[in-house]
């Protein structure tokens, strides 16, 4: 209850100040991927030069200050580590309220296994936190996936993950040119293979370009008008009760159609703020999307204090919070910027 309660004061700093340290990270633990994405070219990557545990060990022991852990790729359960990794976050992070996986799904029995692991050890009570990936129907998904057989292997994953303890799962859904309109097939067929499904269950995210990240800058523009007369199907068919995903769904939703409009960020970005993003090789950038290198934690010894306060950071995390960037409305930095917003009306009227 401590530490939820210290996470909550970061975030209400975060209205007001730059934090002294971020309170998350997005780490990408590998390129690596199993799928073959329509919308993402991470699969096509050079995956070299990962970080080796060892390595890990020393970032996370002189880094430690984060209360929320969000484990990336790639596909992160490619990596045979990676409950070695989650342990080394447990073990050092002292603040941590929840790490966060971001996974396909289709490795139902390494995740399993995982899963087990690091249940196992000394902090059981912090949240273990799954999205996993679910872009249509079996035939469309797997289409657009370019894998056959990954929706059932993802909801097969998706079930057994409901049944453990500790554990919380969700359906991510990414709106892109191949289904920005087959949500609600989407839902209906999720909810004919596990009856309790409810809007609860589901983050939304909207496809973006990402010269960084996705390696997807050649791909062409969403329809903009119709995804937002598709967010407000969406937004009509929800009628969940009140959690703090619905909350943050909603708003994601609600400021993705001004964002449509002139491609700014409609809130104050936490990039640099609050949050930053670890790449696989070590190199530290402002998100996804942003394409700044800051330094590679281990040209600099490991210590992420002495690259957050430096003045290139800072410098950074201005233009950030002034849209002189890319801008983006994903919900990894989106959310962020939502929780780092709460004392605006505005923010409430939406």
């Amino acid at each position: 209850m401590l530490k939820e309660i210290k996470y909550l004061k970061k975030i209400a700093c975060s209205n007001f100040m730059r934090l002294s340290f971020p309170h998350k990270i997005s780490y990408v633990v590998t390129y690596r991927c199993n799928l073959m994405c329509k919308m993402c070219n991470i699969w096509k990557k050079n995956p070299n030069g990962e970080l080796c545990i060892d390595q890990i060990e020393r970032f996370f022991a002189k880094s430690n200050r984060f209360s929320w852990v969000g484990i990336t790729g790639g596909e992160p359960f490619l990596r045979e580590d990676i409950a070695e990794v989650a342990r080394i976050i447990l073990d050092n992070c002292r603040d941590l309220t929840a790490i966060h996986f971001a996974t396909n799904g289709t490795m139902t029995n390494r995740i399993a296994d995982s899963v087990e692991k690091i249940l196992r050890y000394k902090n059981r009570k912090i949240k273990l936190l799954f999205t996993l990936s679910i872009d249509g129907n079996p035939s469309l998904h797997d289409y657009i996936r370019g894998v056959e057989g990954t929706w059932l292997k993802c909801v097969t994953t998706f079930k057994m993950l409901r049944d453990i303890k500790y554990v919380q799962a969700r359906i991510g859904t990414t709106l892109s040119h191949h289904n920005f309109d087959k949500f609600y097939e989407i839902f209906l067929s999720l909810k004919e293979a596990y009856p309790l499904l409810r809007f609860d269950d589901f983050t939304i995210n909207i496809f973006h370009k990402s010269s960084l990240y996705y390696d997807n800058n050649a791909m062409p523009e969403l329809d903009y008008p119709n995804i937002i007369k598709e967010i407000d199907k969406i937004l009509k068919l929800d009628q969940d009760t009140f959690t703090i995903n619905n909350f943050l769904r909603r708003k994601y939703l609600k400021l993705y159609k001004k964002y449509a409009h002139n491609k700014k960020c409609p809130l104050r970005c936490q990039a640099l703020s609050s949050t930053c993003i670890l790449e696989p090789q070590g190199d530290i950038y402002p998100c996804g999307i942003y394409e700044q290198r800051i330094a590679n934690i281990v040209e600099e010894n490991y210590d992420l204090n002495k690259v957050w306060s430096s003045a290139y950071a800072k410098n950074l995390s201005i233009k950030c919070l002034k849209n002189m960037c890319p801008s983006c409305w994903t919900p990894c930095d989106a959310y962020s910027a939502i929780a780092g917003s709460l004392g605006r009306l505005d923010l409430w009227r939406q």
